[in-house]
C-alpha cells in the first residue's frame, strides 16, 4: 500500500483504526505514541483528536512502516485468537519463551526489529518476503 497516494479520506480511516487497535490492545498513551514513532513533541492529550477521527497522523516513511507492521500483527492475533480478540491484550503483556521471556510489547517498543520479530513469529509468511 502506497500511503503516499492516499487520498485524505483513506488516511483518516487508517488513522482511526490505527487508534483503535492500540486501544484495544490496552496501551498506554506513552507507549501508543513510541510504537507509532511519533515525533517526542507529540503530546498525549492530543491523541484524543485521531481517536475521534478529527485528524489523522502525517504518514512519513516511519509511521507508514510502522503502521504497515502493527496492522499486521493485529491481522495476525486475530488469526491465532480468532474467538477472543481480548486476548491479543494480554499475549502482548505476557512473557514468551520465544522471545528469552521477554512481552512481546517490550520488543515492540523497542523498534521496528523488535516489531518485525513479533509480526514474523505471529506470521511466518512474513519471513518468507523479506
Amino acid at each position: 500500500m502506497d500511503f503516499d497516494q492516499l487520498d485524505d479520506t483513506v488516511k483518516m480511516n487508517i488513522t482511526h483504526q490505527l487508534t483503535q487497535i492500540l486501544e484495544q490492545w490496552k496501551l498506554s498513551d506513552q507507549d501508543q505514541i513510541k510504537l507509532l514513532g511519533l515525533p517526542k513533541s507529540f503530546k498525549a492529550r492530543h491523541l484524543y483528536l485521531y481517536r475521534r477521527g478529527d485528524k489523522s497522523f502525517d504518514f512519513n516513511d516511519i509511521l507508514i512502516k510502522r503502521a504497515k507492521m502493527l496492522l499486521g500483527i493485529y491481522e495476525s492475533l486475530g488469526t491465532t485468537y480468532p474467538t477472543n480478540r481480548d486476548y491479543a491484550a494480554i499475549w502482548l503483556k505476557r512473557p514468551v519463551k520465544k522471545f528469552k521471556h521477554k512481552a512481546p510489547l517490550e520488543l515492540m517498543l523497542s523498534g521496528e526489529v523488535g516489531m518485525k520479530r513479533v509480526w514474523y513469529f505471529l506470521d511466518c509468511t512474513q519471513s518468507w518476503q523479506n
